[in-house]
């Protein structure tokens, strides 16, 4: 226990008379926002009081009730307007806590991979489009998939150029987007490489860019790409027609991305207008994805 205003080591020791000693207890309250009873201590060395309450990643937050409850709808295809509705807070608190458990979810994502070092040896990766507040402005969200045991290894967001008959009409009101695509499919095999074994299986399809940045990130792997077919009414359109489809388990999971997560159902009026936010939407379903809907 280290008290958080002198930083010092501490030990739990109440004896006022020994030498040594630097804290004491001091009384507890009682939480509002989860009815907890919470202990506090006094420091000898600054003399300011502290509680256990000072380690959780929710200090200081009124409505931390609930947290739980929107992890779990952040990945049930509802809007955030309609949260704050059902859970009886304003939109703003929703906003907020979006941003906050993004960031939570990001860390316990990266102490996971920490835990898969050299253990994955199959994984699957492609881009999903969506939009940002209009189909002007796209959006790609690389993914990469552990083939096994259909886990979501990373999630990145980049921005692209419209394309076909949208881009002039884009160019024209929005001036030239800029194409991260390449770029953040590098940040995203930079988070996952130390995840993989020396001579992983890697399949996508036969976009152009994917097969130098293989190259350059996996030397040793066997990438396979495979021919992308029609897409199928049910799935999202993420789903293929044929029968036996190689690239079934990411393009499952994308679309299990587009009906879970509401901003990214296709023909939908609930549209990203930030990328940063729609990453700390991705991040809160990867883990519900990979705790819950794939233990």
């Amino acid at each position: 226990m280290r008290c958080p205003i002198c930083i010092e080591k501490q030990t739990e020791i109440s004896d006022l008379n020994k030498r040594g000693v630097t804290f004491k207890k001091y009384g507890s309250y009682r939480r509002k926002s989860d009815s907890r009873t919470i202990q506090r201590f006094f420091c000898f060395r600054c003399k300011k009081t502290y509680s256990h309450a000072i380690k959780d990643p929710a200090y200081n937050q009124k409505k931390r009730r609930v947290n739980n409850i929107l992890i779990k709808f952040f990945s049930s295809s509802v809007s955030l307007r309609r949260l704050a509705r059902l859970l009886g807070v304003s939109r703003t608190t929703v906003a907020r806590k979006l941003i906050f458990l993004g960031q939570l979810c990001r860390e316990e994502q990266a102490l996971y991979l920490e835990k898969l070092e050299g253990k994955i040896s199959y994984i699957q990766f492609d881009e999903l489009q969506t939009i940002e507040h209009t189909k002007c402005k796209p959006l790609a969200v690389a993914t990469a998939v552990s083939v096994k045991d259909r886990k979501i290894l990373g999630i990145t967001v980049a921005k692209m150029p419209a394309t076909g008959h949208l881009a002039k009409i884009s160019r024209k009101k929005y001036g030239i987007r800029p194409d991260d695509r390449q770029e953040k499919l590098r940040n995203l095999f930079d988070t996952i490489k130390k995840t993989l074994s020396k001579k992983p299986l890697i399949r996508s399809d036969q976009h152009p860019y994917y097969k130098p940045i293989i190259k350059d990130f996996f030397p040793t792997a066997l990438y396979k790409q495979t021919k992308g077919e029609k897409a199928a009414i049910t799935g999202q359109g993420e789903l293929k027609k044929q029968g036996n489809d190689p690239l079934f388990c990411i393009n499952h999971t994308l679309a299990m991305l587009r009906a879970n997560i509401n901003r990214l159902v296709r023909k939908t009026w609930c549209t990203t207008k930030d990328p940063a936010r729609l990453l700390d939407h991705l991040s809160i379903y990867i883990s519900v994805h990979n705790q819950l809907l794939t233990a």
